[in-house]
């Protein structure tokens, strides 16, 4: 359930806002959950029953049920579905709240617009169009390895040496330089979402496999930066920042009449992963390295599947899945390239 509401609350926010923002509001929205992991070891030092954990920890999100009331419906969503002038209401509404009340905002029919009586669209959509298909059989594969390194790491801080509670602490603190980064390479022209996620994703891969050539007598000490629990941190900041920039880049990719249903399956997709995290540290009856391996194979064989998928940055949302092919939002596209043409040849 927990995970069903964050999703929710996480397309919300980025619909609320421009996609010049969404960047920053993704990962603002991320940010918390790095922040609650570290609270969440502090709290379980001094609640050691695990029910009372449990309860403790999920209670406070009762009291955010009733913020539903005050939470108007996505704009975006409604003018993918015609209903206009709702949309232009909740517009309105936002615009007089930023102190803009001489603003009178009227918008064009879109022209994917669902009709009166025509079914929703649903999970079908993304089978039934190869754009949406393979986008999401990869955005599928690269969310389920984010998940399985993410949560894998964080499950086996309770395996390495030090106080559990610290390593676990350590493991939501370290992911607070990867928003920051996150912001600055994402929104740069030559990186953007695409191959600042594969980047991550692979540099992940690298910090886990490298344990493998760390001397196999763990008392010896052989430096922080070479340490396994340093390694571990490392690439726990790394797909930490990759696991930010999918959310960004999944709701980017989907056309916003899908976009519910794209990061739903994605997120079972990510799920699986989470599944079948607490049983790779186990592994470690075969060889103590084995999880770290399972996870720097997968961290590098998302980061390079990832290359397949299209570029995001300074590029139109599709509102429904006709924009997708669209003359209209190709030339958009188009357009758009050119104006930025002069910028990235002054950076360059």
């Amino acid at each position: 359930m927990n995970g069903g509401m964050s999703l929710v609350a996480f397309v919300l926010t980025q619909e609320f806002v421009g996609k010049s923002y969404w960047a920053l509001t993704g990962s603002l929205t991320n940010l918390v959950f790095a922040v609650g992991i570290a609270a969440f070891s502090v709290i379980g030092y001094y609640i050691r029953d695990w029910r009372v954990l449990i309860a403790a920890a999920n209670c406070p999100g009762v009291l955010f049920i009733f913020l539903f009331i005050t939470v108007p419906e996505s704009p975006r969503w409604l003018y993918s579905q015609g209903r206009t002038k709702e949309a232009e209401e909740v517009l309105q509404n936002i615009a007089h709240r930023n102190g803009n009340e001489k603003i009178f905002i009227q918008l064009k029919p879109c022209a994917g617009r669902k009709k009166i009586g025509q079914p929703a669209h649903g999970f079908m959509e993304l089978v039934r169009h190869p754009i949406l298909r393979w986008r999401s059989i990869i955005l599928m594969y690269v969310w389920y390895v984010c998940s399985l390194v993410y949560y894998g790491l964080i499950l086996n801080a309770g395996e390495l040496k030090g106080n559990r509670y610290l390593n676990i602490a350590m493991n939501g603190l370290v992911e607070l330089p990867a928003f920051p980064l996150c912001l600055y390479f994402i929104n740069k022209p030559w990186s953007g979402r695409r191959k600042t996620m594969a980047a991550f994703l692979v540099f992940a891969g690298i910090a886990c496999i490298s344990t493998l050539f760390l001397p196999g007598k763990q008392d010896l000490d052989t430096g922080f930066l070479v340490d396994v629990t340093s390694l571990a941190l490392c690439g726990k900041l790394a797909v930490s920042a990759a696991f930010n920039i999918v959310y960004v880049f999944t709701a980017e990719l989907y056309p916003t009449v899908i976009r519910n249903a794209g990061l739903g399956i994605c997120s079972m997709s990510c799920r699986v992963g989470g599944i079948l995290a607490p049983f790779v540290p186990s592994l470690k009856s075969l060889n103590p390295s084995m999880p770290f391996i399972v996870f720097g194979i997968a961290g590098l064989s998302g980061g390079i599947l990832s290359l397949l998928l299209p570029e995001t940055l300074n590029k139109p949302i599709a509102e429904s899945i006709e924009d997708l092919h669209s003359p209209d939002y190709q030339r958009l596209e188009d357009k758009r390239k050119k104006r930025l043409q002069p910028q990235e040849d002054t950076e360059s």
